[in-house]
């Protein structure tokens, strides 16, 4: 008897621990339903004119490379809105050819190396002048579109006190930077088109994210935010303070996209370690929200939880070839749910994408996962590197936008 109950309690955990992984697979066919659905019966507001110019300060945090400093000030000082400052940390890095007239861009060298992107931060923060409202943080390599400040001076003036602005790819010309683009097109229509159609809160990234100064100056950072996965822990804190992350899609960021296949494996290789970093916490934000019968902060905090899509993929063959000597039924239920997402992932990227070349990157997945699978084999390397993503590609803003 005791042993019937002992082998029910073990294949009810079973079914739920399937059914925990398997939610993530038939979640983005869920949401582009939801987000269909609520484009057809949303009607758009026109924009207010905001009753308040906030200050910026932003943030850009360099380490031992100022090639791409000129051309992210350039885009800066193109900016429709003016009200900024921007902080420019040079850490660790040569200077003596840098010089800004504008009295707006402020460089930064500690005397001492911070080999750190929150010590920068926190560097930069520290030198703030009084009337710095709003944080901006950027990476060095980022363009910024001429009415990204613009757009989101309008957000802060809708009351909210944190937005994640739009990351948009500079590079798509070859393989990887198709792959990589691909993916973040996908992330974005799951982690923030949804969530803003739905009226939840966003995930945010670790560039092109802006947070009201008194409200970052809150987060306490601890050792394991020094080298890498810092914005896990920032949104976590952040998701708990505010009723809403902002999604600003027309404040759009340029980013810099991988090129090969090293770079590809060393940018992985950082997240998925921060993955797992700091993934007590999203459990944590989990049951926070479910304790305070909170449902944006239980479905942000779910959704934190969630592996990276080729650990899903490995945890699906995992479950089929399992399951097929257990019950049949559920390696098909696994192989549909499989297939289903294949199916959402093809139909985000083509649809969202902005351009035909991001969303060629769909065709090169297989060799994606293959390099990410690679990469999650090689974590040792990342525990205590940088594995710093090299880059490129010296564009000008004016480079981008011309016709």
């Amino acid at each position: 008897m005791r042993m019937a109950i002992l082998l029910t309690i073990l294949w009810v955990l079973y079914l739920l621990l399937q059914a925990f992984f398997v939610s993530f697979l038939i979640q983005p066919f869920i949401l582009i339903l939801l987000y269909g659905i609520t484009k057809i019966f949303r009607r758009k507001k026109p924009a207010a004119a905001p009753l308040k110019n906030y200050q910026f300060g932003i943030i850009v945090t360099s380490h031992q490379d100022t090639t791409f400093l000129r051309p992210i000030v350039d885009s800066l000082q193109k900016q429709a809105y003016g009200n900024f400052n921007a902080y420019l940390v040079a850490d660790d890095c040569d200077i003596s050819d840098l010089h800004f007239d504008d009295p707006r861009i402020h460089l930064l060298r500690p005397e001492e190396a911070l080999h750190s992107k929150t010590r920068s931060i926190h560097y930069a923060l520290a030198r703030f002048q009084p009337a710095d409202e709003v944080l901006i943080i950027f990476d060095p390599d980022n363009l910024v579109h001429p009415r990204f400040l613009e757009e989101l001076n309008a957000w802060y003036n809708k009351g909210y006190r944190a937005v994640q602005g739009n990351l948009s790819s500079k590079n798509v010309g070859g393989t990887y930077e198709k792959m990589d683009s691909a993916g973040a097109i996908f992330n974005t229509f799951i982690d923030r088109d949804s969530r803003t159609a739905l009226g939840l809160s966003t995930n945010i990234w670790g560039t092109g994210v802006s947070v009201e100064r008194a409200l970052y100056e809150q987060i306490l950072y601890d050792n394991r935010s020094q080298v890498g996965g810092f914005d896990k822990k920032m949104q976590a804190e952040i998701a708990k303070r505010v009723h809403r992350i902002g999604y600003a899609s027309e404040a759009i960021i340029y980013d810099e996209k991988v090129e090969d296949a090293q770079n590809l494996e060393k940018q992985r290789n950082r997240w998925i370690r921060a993955y797992f970093k700091f993934l007590s916490e999203a459990f944590d934000l989990f049951l926070y929200g479910v304790k305070r019968f909170d449902f944006n902060l239980a479905y942000f905090g779910y959704n934190l939880t969630r592996p990276p899509y080729f650990l899903q993929m490995l945890i699906a063959f995992f479950f089929i070839v399992v399951n097929f000597f257990i019950n049949k039924w559920l390696s098909v239920a696994w192989l549909a749910a499989v297939a289903l997402f294949v199916l959402s992932f093809v139909v985000i990227c083509t649809t969202m994408a902005r351009d035909k070349d991001s969303s060629k990157g769909v065709w090169y997945m297989p060799l994606f996962f293959f390099h990410q699978v690679r990469s999650f084999f090689r974590l040792g390397q990342s525990k205590n590197s940088f594995l710093k993503t090299d880059h490129s590609k010296v564009l000008y803003i004016d480079d981008l936008l011309k016709p």
